[in-house]
C-alpha cells in the first residue's frame, strides 16, 4: 500500500483534527492508499503463499487435510482470495505503522454487507458530527463535506467492506502487547 496525497482529504483532515463540542471530542483523519504491492506487501504475500502450499494457511491453524479452507472473503485455496487478504492486512499496516499485523488470520476479519452496513455507518457518522456542525458553525457542513469526500474516493456503495476482529494472542494493539 503506497499513501496518495489527496489536497480534498487534507481540507477534510484539518476540519477533523480536535473539534471539540460539548464534553465529546473528535480527532480524526481519512487518508487514501493505492492497491499497488509495496516490498513489504510482497513480502507478506509470498509468505502467505508459502503458509499454503505447506498446508498450514487454514482456519485457526489447523491443517489443511486436503480441502481448501474457507474465509470470510472466499476460499483460502484461490491465489486472487489470498491476495485480498494481504490487501486488509498491508491496510492496517499503513494505518497503524508502528504496528505489525502480518501474523493476522483471515478469520480475524468479518465481511460486512455492503449498503446495509454503508448506510448504518454513513448514519452514525451524520449523528454524531451534526453536534460538532452546530458547534463549527452552519458556514462548515463537516457532515456534508466529509460524506462527499468519502463518496468522491471510494464509492463505498461499489465497496468490500471488511471488519478486523483481532485475535488477541496476535492483535498488536491488545493489551498484551502494548
Amino acid at each position: 500500500m503506497k499513501f496518495i496525497e489527496t489536497p480534498s482529504l487534507e481540507y477534510i483532515n484539518s476540519l477533523l483534527d480536535s473539534v471539540e463540542f460539548g464534553d465529546q471530542a473528535i480527532s480524526g483523519k481519512l487518508e487514501a492508499y493505492s492497491c499497488k504491492m509495496t516490498a513489504d506487501d510482497k513480502r507478506l504475500f509470498r509468505s502467505l503463499e508459502a503458509q499454503h502450499a505447506d498446508g498450514t494457511l487454514s482456519r485457526s491453524g489447523s491443517a489443511d487435510h486436503g480441502t481448501s479452507p474457507s474465509s470470510p472473503f472466499g476460499d483460502l485455496g484461490d491465489h486472487q482470495t489470498r491476495k485480498k487478504l494481504v490487501h486488509l492486512i498491508a491496510t492496517l499496516n499503513a494505518s497503524y505503522p508502528d504496528y505489525d499485523f502480518s501474523c493476522a488470520k483471515a478469520e480475524s476479519f468479518t465481511w460486512k454487507t455492503g449498503a446495509e452496513y454503508m448506510h448504518m455507518v454513513k448514519n452514525s457518522i451524520m449523528t454524531t458530527l451534526a453536534e460538532a456542525d452546530t458547534s463549527l458553525g452552519s458556514s462548515v457542513n463537516l457532515c456534508e463535506q466529509l460524506w462527499q469526500q468519502i463518496e468522491s474516493e471510494i464509492s463505498p456503495a461499489e465497496c468490500d467492506i471488511f471488519s478486523y476482529i483481532p485475535d488477541m494472542d496476535c492483535d498488536p494493539l491488545s493489551d498484551g502487547k502494548m
